[in-house]
């Protein structure tokens, strides 16, 4: 409409010129019409329309809160010769408010307006964030309208370093320290104060380094088992080069070690839990391995033998289940295979075999009673043990390395990752089935997982370089808080 009243003006002012036989002096300031706003910003087009050679001292713009101009911001131009159009700009206006706008020109020392005009400044938006969950130091985007240079974000209590801004619609953050686990985002712009819907979620868990391993050396394919008394791991082999004997338990009170002798033969690659531990290497040659028979129930500090496992477990997975022991799998024999031991009969019978195949590489653990496993093409299986069904329930989206990564259990909540050559783990919501990255351990990147055990809501994990990386490197314990900051 300011665009055609304009053009109505100047058509009138040439008719009025063509059919005067005199010329007459005109010069009319016309303000036009607002060419831009932001939420901070404005830009205003003038004309000035004459049929004669004028030069301004000055001119521009007049911009107020109130149309009587009583404190108005002044966009000054400078010095203009002749007529035609001008445009002036300004920012440092607040956002959501009317504004009053109209030219002006100095001629010879007398201030001349235009028309007023009305505009509005516009409001600020938020849009979304991206990424939904990361780390501290990371960058996040934030999209939205009309951001001003003034800008301010916060995550919870934590206010972030904004790097750069595009186009007033487009935030760059780098994410702050964390004042809590899950915190809104809030972005101020001026007397804005918006909010967005969802939280973010930081990455979280921390690592403390509380042991290491008693005894200056290196073990391999070794068993660890949990007891009331303390976390127990041994037997394996020295460097590969010859069995380590013993079991060494330690007390997380007094984060003290102490000697467990084993009276059954040496093993590698033997399997493990609470109660029960058998199987393996009976000797150090591969190709093929000496299978070890033997079978030991575990009484806290105590050994029994049992009869001999009428089947070879190597590198098998075992688990216990309603009072009864699993194994599955393994790299000899039939690597499929489900075997269940009644410790009521002392028997085992064997169960239907698996849909693919198993062994102690897989990462796994039980929750209420049932086996979730991931295979090799980190496919997540659930075996129900009380219908004997296997279901492919999801993916693990961590790296699986080279396998042999841990398997834990807290309350509703399976932490899943650390294979070998891989630092990252992974929460999984056994509710929602929801995966979720937790912080990565430190080390080497030839690390792997030796052991790993649950105690009051934290993780245990015993790791150290794989047998490529040479020197002289302990075998280190931390203690892993899933929900540390």
């Amino acid at each position: 409409m300011r665009k055609l009243l304009s053009l109505s003006i100047l058509l009138l002012l040439f008719t009025g010129w063509a059919c005067t036989d005199e010329e007459t002096d005109s010069v009319i300031l016309v303000t036009e019409e607002v060419l831009y706003t932001s939420s901070e910003n404005v830009r205003i087009l003038g004309r000035l329309l004459t049929n004669q050679n004028i030069s301004l001292s000055d001119h521009g713009f007049y911009l107020s809160e109130d149309e009587n101009f009583s404190s108005p911001i002044i966009i000054s131009l400078g010095v203009k010769e002749g007529p035609g159009k001008f445009i002036g700009e300004s920012n440092g206006f607040t956002n959501s408010k009317t504004y009053f706008a109209k030219a002006f020109m100095d001629l010879g020392g007398e201030i001349q307006f235009g028309n007023i005009i009305e505009l509005k400044t516009l409001s600020p938006v938020i849009n979304s964030y991206s990424p939904a969950f990361g780390l501290v130091g990371n960058e996040m985007i934030i999209l939205g309208q009309n951001f001003t240079e003034d800008t301010r974000v916060f995550f919870g209590n934590s206010e972030a370093a904004i790097t750069k801004i595009d186009f007033e619609s487009r935030l760059h953050v780098t994410i702050p320290p964390a004042s809590g686990v899950s915190v809104p985002i809030r972005v101020e712009v001026q007397d804005k104060i918006l909010t967005f819907p969802i939280n973010f979620e930081y990455q979280i868990g921390t690592y403390e380094l509380i042991s290491k391993f008693p005894e200056s050396v290196r073990i391999y394919d070794n068993v660890f088992f949990q007891t009331t008394a303390g976390l127990n791991v041994g037997l394996g082999t020295v460097s590969k080069n010859s069995f380590y004997t013993k079991i060494q338990q330690f007390e997380i009170g007094s984060k003290t070690w102490k000697e467990m002798p084993f009276p059954g033969s040496p093993r590698s690659f033997a399997f493990s839990t609470k109660n029960y531990l058998g199987g393996g290497s009976a000797g150090l040659v591969p190709n093929p391995y000496e299978v070890n028979y033997s079978f030991w129930k575990i009484n806290e500090g105590n050994f029994e033998q049992l009869k001999d496992l009428p089947f070879e477990s190597l590198e098998s997975i075992a688990f216990e289940s309603n009072g009864s022991l699993y194994v599955l799998g393994g790299k000899t024999g039939n690597v499929f295979g489900l075997r269940k031991y009644n410790p009521n009969t002392g028997s085992w019978s064997f169960l239907p075999d698996s849909p693919v195949s198993f062994n102690a590489s897989n990462a796994n653990f039980v929750y209420q009673n049932n086996l979730y496993v991931i295979d090799s093409e980190a496919n997540l299986w659930l075996y129900t043990t009380s219908s004997g069904v296997w279901s492919k329930i999801g993916v693990y989206p961590g790296s699986l390395g080279q396998g042999y990564g841990l398997g834990q259990v807290i309350g509703n909540k399976a932490y899943v990752g650390l294979f070998k050559r891989v630092s990252s783990i992974w929460e999984l919501d056994l509710n929602s089935m929801k995966w979720t990255s937790k912080n990565d351990i430190s080390g080497f990147p030839q690390d792997f997982t030796v052991a790993h055990f649950e105690k009051d809501g934290f993780l245990y994990i015993m790791r150290m370089p794989e047998i490529t990386l040479a020197g002289n490197y302990p075998i280190n314990l931390y203690k892993f808080d899933p929900n540390g900051l």
